[in-house]
């Protein structure tokens, strides 16, 4: 029987020793996530884009989201905000061609040019 040579020996050491390390890691990263949001938990206002077409007659606005990765789900909440800090209340409708999401006015008035947060 012949004995492998023990610079095998030192590469599937050092192989074992790397894999023990990084599952070791793995399981630190797991534990130092923050923890979800809980729900009701005020969270700092987001930009998800800015309004580009007011339509007062049907009460409701076009969000041009540019390169916004973050898409609103239909039915949240979204609030726009002019230069002068005057709000208005949207919600987000189903209706979606990106880059432009269509929202509902609740209350206020929205201009074309309002950031509009989440």
């Amino acid at each position: 029987m012949r004995l492998a040579p023990p610079i095998l020996f030192r590469c599937l050491t050092i192989a074992a020793a790397a894999i023990a390390f990084s599952f070791c890691f793995i399981g630190c990263a797991a534990k130092t996530r923050p923890a979800a949001a809980t729900p009701g938990a005020v969270t700092a206002p987001v930009v998800v884009g800015e309004i580009a077409v007011v339509d007062e007659e049907k009460r409701f606005v076009l969000i041009d989201l540019d390169s916004n990765l973050y898409v609103p789900p239909p039915g949240l909440a979204l609030r726009s905000v002019n230069a002068a800090g005057k709000t208005a209340r949207l919600k987000a409708s189903p209706e979606q061609k990106r880059p432009f999401i269509a929202a509902d006015i609740i209350d206020g008035e929205p201009a074309v040019g309002d950031q509009v947060m989440r």
